[in-house]
C-alpha cells in the first residue's frame, strides 16, 4: 500500500438483508509522518481513532483533526487525503467500509 501504513483486515463479511453488500472492519497503523494521498472511496467509510491524532483534508476544505474516540464518516466521492499528525508517535484507528461486492474501496487521484 502505502510507506509506513499497515491496514488488517479484521472482519469481512455479508450484510444480512442487503443483497450485494459486503462490510469490512479494517485495523490500521499509520507508523509516525505517513500519509495516504489523495483519494476518494466509492462506498461510505467511518474512522474511529484508537491511538494518536489524524488529520484529515477535504479537497477545498480546511484540515480536520481526529482524536482518540473521534469518528468521522467519508461520503462516497469525497476527495480527500488522510496521515499522521505526529512525527514521533503512531496513528492506530479501524476503518469500517459498506461496499458493493465487487466493487473496490479507494480510487487514488492522479499525482
Amino acid at each position: 500500500m502505502f510507506r509506513g501504513v499497515t491496514p488488517e483486515v479484521l472482519s469481512r463479511t455479508a450484510v444480512p438483508g442487503a443483497p450485494w453488500k459486503i462490510a469490512i472492519a479494517t485495523r490500521v497503523v499509520y507508523q509516525p509522518g505517513a500519509r495516504v494521498r489523495k483519494h476518494y472511496h466509492t462506498s461510505q467509510v467511518v474512522f474511529y481513532i484508537l491511538e494518536g491524532a489524524m488529520v484529515v483534508q477535504d479537497e477545498g476544505k480546511e484540515p480536520v483533526t481526529l482524536k482518540p474516540g473521534d469518528s468521522l464518516l467519508i461520503k462516497p466521492g469525497t476527495v480527500h487525503a488522510h496521515w499522521n499528525a505526529s512525527s514521533s508517535a503512531k496513528l492506530v484507528f479501524t476503518e469500517f467500509i459498506l461496499v458493493d461486492e465487487g466493487q473496490r474501496s479507494v480510487v487514488f487521484m492522479e499525482q
